[in-house]
């Protein structure tokens, strides 16, 4: 029996790799379901990334007011609401707009991507999991980076470091000096150019690797820029965090260093994600603050394990460049 049209919404605040991560449901819903309209509610922030969503029909931006917010969403009459955060605000905001049916986001033993693609399956029964995540990007900007890049040889290879540790991030920051020492054996090896990428708070940390050949770019972009450059990129070298999970999207070659996360949930996805993680036991426990962190060290044993020589025997193995 053909699934009579829906309209529905999909309510995600951030962060921004999850945002990318969630773009899976509409583009599966799409492909089986053409006509179904789909919104997406979220910060004035990542609206950006979902503006090149191609299969996300209209955004809605939450601006901190729950009651003109549950207004607009009432207005809507929307068959279903997917609540892809489980937090008292969106909790409301699913149940008090009065859709038809509401989903939050709950699988346990997946990936991050399918956790999202199951909670959508538990309605469209028959959607298929997309093989790999797709964001469409700004032509303008698309082609003013084409141009730009033009200047600098190739392989155009994108490192995005993060920033140092913190309580917040410990085991998700590669060693500076670490990337220091790749980024010149990649050039002695391939020759080409580095880009660096990052925020603003990030910049100082990121300077130690600037050269002639390695361009520090942290901080120089917005959102929208961002992801025009990213997709650039002839292969993609990340910390975990969200730039990596955006060139995934673009279907470019990604590389990402793991240290108290699990590849199991987080490595980009699709057939050009790949992963280096620790080599001691000690690894993807997920915790904030590491429990085996030495005084005044700031890397977390488990990332301090991996090695360059680990980085550049992966890229090797599979051809990354």
């Amino acid at each position: 029996m053909k699934m009579k049209k829906k309209k529905v919404l999909l309510i995600k605040m951030g962060a921004l790799g999850d945002i990318v991560h969630s773009t899976i449901i509409p583009q599966a819903i799409k492909a089986q379901y053409p006509d179904c309209e789909i919104h997406y509610l979220t910060t004035k922030f990542h609206t950006t990334i979902l503006k090149y969503s191609p299969y996300v029909d209209k955004i809605l931006v939450y601006e901190d007011n729950l009651f003109d917010t549950l207004k607009m969403l009432f207005k809507n009459h929307y068959d279903i609401i997917f609540g892809l955060n489980y937090t008292l605000k969106i909790v409301l905001l699913s149940y008090l707009s009065c859709p038809r049916r509401v989903v939050f986001r709950g699988y346990k033993g997946v990936s991050w991507i399918e956790n999202y693609f199951y909670t959508a399956k538990q309605v469209f029964k028959d959607i298929n999991l997309p093989k790999r995540l797709h964001l469409a990007v700004d032509d303008e900007l698309s082609t003013k980076y084409t141009d730009e890049l033009q200047n600098y040889p190739k392989p155009h290879i994108f490192f995005c470091p993060g920033r140092v540790s913190n309580n917040a991030r410990q085991g998700r920051t590669w060693n500076i000096k670490k990337w220091k020492e790749l980024s010149e054996q990649l050039l002695n090896k391939y020759g080409g150019s580095i880009f660096v990428i990052g925020t603003k708070i990030e910049k100082e940390y990121h300077q130690i690797l600037e050269n002639d050949h390695v361009h520090i770019f942290t901080g120089k972009h917005g959102l929208k820029d961002t992801l025009a450059f990213i997709s650039k990129a002839d292969l993609m070298i990340s910390a975990d965090t969200g730039p990596v999970h955006i060139a995934s999207a673009y279907d470019i070659k990604t590389l990402s260093i793991l240290g108290s996360t699990s590849p199991d949930k987080i490595k980009p996805y699709g057939e050009n994600g790949y992963y280096v993680g620790p080599k001691i036991e000690c690894k993807y426990c997920w915790k904030k603050k590491c429990d085996k962190l030495a005084k005044n060290n700031i890397y977390s044993p488990c990332i301090e394990s991996i090695s360059v020589e680990d980085i550049i025997r992966t890229i090797d193995k599979y051809n990354l460049l």
